[in-house]
Formats: structure tokens, sequence, C-alpha cells
């Protein structure tokens, strides 16, 4: 669980939010913040929360799930598109338009979610192949001139359960796109995608995309608001555990495309 999912267990019982803050002695506005995700609170802070709800937090460590991080190894050994197709089974075409489209974007953009876990090694398969990208906030009109030139075309916002993050929906020939601005549990956007690794698509060198490292990943599902989002985090944990994965030797892969 995040801190925002604790935090509002904690309320569950009925108490308002005012009052947990004033008995924690934080602001009111700053345990607003680490409820809806936009902030998050220390170890410390958090278990200051939860005396003050009467309850006590506990913190425990477990070990990777040794089926998923033999997965990994499986995964691993294939190239970027075939860890995809194997995992998208049908759901590839439309995955591989969706694709097609992040491309255009380019180095704007960070891919992040399920395609790129799945990317990375991650064992789970991917939902149904939408390619989920992430941009700092002053790249959006940006941004979206080149989906508009990639024949993408926007749908309706969404906004997560309990937070005020929100996404933008994309659609292009048979694939989804979503755009976010904003990523509880990153807060330099800028810095998550300069030091992601790259992928060229094909081998003429039609795009490239820049897929967010493992640590990011973990990072943002650990703190998304978005249900599909956490279910995630056993498979990337399970690609640290593996001993196969490492982000100080930066490499360049090709995904390619039919």
């Amino acid at each position: 669980m995040g801190s925002a999912e604790i935090i509002a267990a904690l309320r569950q019982g009925g108490l308002a939010q005012d009052e947990l803050a004033r008995r924690a002695g934080v602001a009111r506005e700053t345990l607003s913040r680490w409820e809806t995700g936009t902030q998050h609170p220390s170890l410390e802070a958090l278990e200051q929360v939860a005396a003050a709800a009467g309850f006590q937090l506990q913190v425990g460590l477990l070990p990777a799930d040794p089926e998923l991080v033999e997965r990994v190894g499986e995964q691993l050994e294939l190239s970027p598109t075939d860890r995809l197709k194997a995992l998208l089974h049908s759901d590839w075409p439309a995955c591989q338009d969706a694709l097609r489209a992040a491309a255009f974007v380019g180095e704007l953009a960070v891919l992040v979610g399920a395609v790129a876990a799945a990317l990375r090694g991650a064992p789970q398969p991917p939902g149904h192949g939408r390619v989920d990208l992430l941009i700092a906030p002053e790249d959006q009109e940006e941004v979206s001139q080149w989906l508009l030139r990639a024949d993408a075309h926007p749908g309706r916002d969404e906004q997560a359960p309990s937070s005020l993050e929100c996404r933008e929906r994309w659609v292009t020939g048979h694939g989804q796109l979503t755009i976010r601005h904003t990523a509880a549990g990153l807060a330099d956007i800028a810095a998550v995608r300069d030091r992601a690794h790259p992928v060229i698509l094909n081998q003429q060198d039609t795009g490239l995309l820049r897929v967010a490292l493992v640590e990011d990943l973990v990072q943002l599902a650990a703190h998304s608001p978005w249900p599909e989002d956490r279910l995630g985090l056993p498979g990337l944990r399970a690609v640290l555990a593996s001993e196969r994965y490492s982000t100080r030797k930066p490499r360049t892969e090709r995904l390619e495309l039919e």
C-alpha cells in the first residue's frame, strides 16, 4: 500500500481530515497532499498519523516471488519485440499502433506503465497493450501536436480515484495511449525521462522511445492512484531481484514493428 492508501484507510472510521491533522500535529493542507498522493510523508510522519488515528503502522520486507523471478529471466532472454508478443498475444497489433504514435513524440516523453514494465522484463501481461507516456507539463502542447500528426485522436480525460491526478486518453488505429504530466512518486519528470534507456523502432531507425528505468517504474507504481499501475509492482520487483537488470550500462535495444 502507498501512503495515500494508508491515510485513506485510517480515515474510513469516520475521522475528519482536519481532526486527524490536528491530532497528528500537521497542517490540514499537508495531510490533504499526503492523502491525494501529490506529496509523500516520511515513514516517521506516516507512523505519527497512524498513531493519531489509534493504529500502529507495521512495515515488513517480503522476498520477491521466486516464480516471478524465474519468469523474468525467461523474458530477458527474448528480444524486446518477442517479450511483448509473448505477453500480449492478440493485443500485439493494437499495441504496435500505439507505439508508432508514441514514436512521433520521441524524446519529449518517457514510456511508463505496463508496456514499459514488459519491455524491462516484467513477466506480467501488460493489459490490452495500452501505451502510457509521461511528459513534463511544459511539453503538453507540443506532444499533442505530434500525436495529431501521427493520426492519433484525443479522447476523454480521466481522473484517478481519490486523487487529483489526471491522464489524457488518445486513440490511434486500434491502439490506445494515455498522457500524464503528473505522477505521484516521481518529483522530477524531466530527470526520469533523461535517465531512461532508449529503444529504437525497427532496423530503419524510424523512431525512438525512452523507456523508464525499473527503479522509476517501481516508484510510480508504488505511489500511483491508478489500480492497474499497482498490479504491476510484483513483476517489477522481480526484475530488480533477478540480478539481470542494471542501470549502470546504458543500452539501446530495437523494437521491431510489423
